[in-house]
């Protein structure tokens, strides 16, 4: 592609990640869109979060150079397999939060493929909850199945790089335990903790209501997110989930244990254990922020 002439990237499906996208791209490139919901697609032209509002699917893969999809996961498989002699020439990306499943359907229909997770979102969903720049400085991980060229994945890695993210590569494997861990359970467990707490006789809630502040509401954001979602990312990374479910399961176990012996000099040291690997996670953060 000549440097003068504008990329056309399309985002198929125009959710709250979709809208956020096609935002952050604005003036790096020619954006297309679609939506299942006709209106939302012509919304999102006349409100410029887009330049054309394309009728079907089929359209926005035979103009474009690139097409993201954001869409859930079961839906992007079934996309690759109706879709897939178009998906065998136009270079197609994803933001799905598993990979394993969808490279197997990917690799299974032959498509040009290489697979995106951006690490961002938010609990809430649909197009009026787009974030500007909430790319922006965010790690995605670029998920290539074997044997892709090296050019389609730099063009994958020039997406994200326009909206101002940093991209680390992994394989298929690697990113659905790794996810698993820092994104899958802590939803987990934000649920399980938002009903141990919440889920009481009506009688009761008044008060316990009360008693929720700032830490509870910050430790519970994420549990209130779209439970079908998340009922479709975890039965697709279900193995990963356990095993790190394992793991969240014993350092609670351990936890009690100090509590019940009435080891609270234990439980400090763990306390301040945990503070102290938060605090060199956020440095982490800080520092990237800071990289040109």
């Amino acid at each position: 592609m000549e440097n003068h002439i504008m990329e056309k990237i399309a985002v198929i499906g125009l959710g709250m990640l979709g809208c956020s996208l096609c935002a952050s791209l604005e003036g790096t490139c020619i954006r297309l869109g679609w939506s299942r919901r006709p209106e939302v697609s012509k919304w999102a032209r006349e409100t410029g979060l887009i330049e054309e509002d394309c009728p079907s699917v089929e359209d926005a893969l035979t103009e474009a150079d690139l097409a993201v999809l954001c869409l859930p996961v079961p839906v992007i498989m079934e996309f690759f397999s109706r879709y897939a002699e178009l998906m065998k020439k136009t270079l197609v990306t994803d933001i799905g939060s598993v990979k394993g499943c969808i490279e197997k359907a990917a690799v299974e229909n032959a498509v040009r493929f290489v697979g995106s997770h951006p690490m961002a979102g938010t609990e809430k969903s649909g197009p009026e909850a787009l974030v500007r720049g909430i790319y922006a400085g965010a790690t995605v991980f670029i998920v290539p199945p074997q044997g892709v060229s090296e050019a389609d994945i730099l063009q994958v890695e020039s997406l994200w790089h326009k909206v101002g993210s940093k991209t680390r590569r992994l394989n298929a494997k690697e990113h659905d335990w790794l996810v698993a861990n820092t994104s899958h359970v802590p939803h987990v467990v934000s649920c399980a903790l938002a009903l141990s707490v919440l889920d009481v006789p009506e009688s009761d809630r008044d008060q316990r209501f009360a008693g929720c502040a700032s830490g509870f509401r910050d430790t519970v954001r994420v549990a209130a997110s779209s439970p079908k979602m998340w009922k479709e990312i975890l039965s697709h990374n279900q193995a990963a989930v356990l095993e790190a479910m394992d793991f969240y399961e014993q350092r609670c176990s351990e936890l009690k244990k100090l509590i019940a012996a009435g080891d609270f000099d234990g439980f400090e040291r763990e306390f301040a254990k945990g503070k102290e690997l938060i605090e060199l996670w956020r440095s982490t953060l800080v520092k990237t922020e800071k990289k040109p």
